[in-house]
């Protein structure tokens, strides 16, 4: 299990405890109390270490536990808040749970199969990395998601660093390829459909549901539940595939490319 995992389930323990010892039996009993304004299911999630608690809501909790900030320093000190933004808190644990999750990428390689020396040019941060890298052992779990991605082909020719940075990354996107439950789908430069592109996406499945979807731009990304949403984006999904390269010539694209970043010896 990942340390910040631990981290958060080892607090979710000292929630309930703090919850049992001021007198709520259930987290029922603690959500039907009118000065909390959060369900009984989010909190069953903040004491199984699933969800961190929004600030103002952990706050008010606090409040009325008679904790005067006690669970909110432990949060601090046992948690740290590598993830800064509420969205990507919660997109990660939608792509910790999902059965499938369904890449769409025009720029770069998806951070979920991104190398180490890879994702540093592209994070210029260690704790990022780092964190980056830990969410990516959802692929090493015997449970591991069905990782489908379509890739534009502009991404294997795109300078990231130096050039064994890219030629690295580029081994490790075939060798990753191969695997079972990870299939890679280029689409080429001279496909039509890429006047179709805007920006990069990920939905996430549970049982051949989309349960969210994670939606990417310039400034900041952004997780939807919403209906349209989530149907639009399926919609682009299905029609990008189309034009996709089949796995085996998706990766004769792959091994081609790397020829181009290949070292001099």
């Amino acid at each position: 299990m990942p340390k910040r995992v631990e981290a958060m389930v080892r607090w979710g323990r000292e929630f309930a405890r703090a919850r049992e010892a001021a007198g709520f039996r259930s987290q029922v009993a603690l959500a039907e109390h009118a000065e909390i304004y959060v369900s009984s299911s989010t909190i069953a999630k903040w004491e199984l270490g699933q969800r961190i608690p929004k600030a103002e809501d952990l706050t008010q909790c606090e409040r009325i536990l008679g904790t005067n900030g006690y669970l909110a320093r432990l949060l601090d000190e046992w948690v740290p808040d590598e993830v800064s933004h509420e969205w990507l808190r919660e997109w990660i644990e939608h792509e910790a749970t999902a059965t499938t999750l369904l890449w769409f990428e025009t720029t770069l390689v998806p951070g979920i199969l991104q190398t180490e020396e890879y994702a540093r040019e592209v994070l210029k941060n260690e704790h990022k990395t780092s964190h980056r890298l830990e969410r990516q052992r959802i692929l090493e779990r015997d449970d591991a998601p069905t990782l489908i991605v379509l890739l534009d082909e502009s991404v294997l020719l795109r300078r990231v660093g130096k050039a064994e940075v890219v030629y690295g990354q580029l081994l490790h996107l075939a060798q990753m390829a191969e695997r079972p439950n990870i299939r890679i789908h280029i689409i080429p430069l001279e496909s039509e459909i890429c006047s179709e592109f805007s920006g990069p996406f990920v939905l996430a499945e549970v049982d051949g549901r989309v349960e969210a979807a994670y939606i990417d731009d310039a400034v900041v990304g952004r997780v939807s539940h919403r209906a349209e949403d989530i149907a639009a984006l399926r919609r682009k999904w299905e029609l990008f595939r189309g034009d996709a390269l089949r796995k085996n010539e998706s990766l004769d694209l792959i091994r081609k490319a790397m020829e181009k970043w290949m070292p001099e010896r």
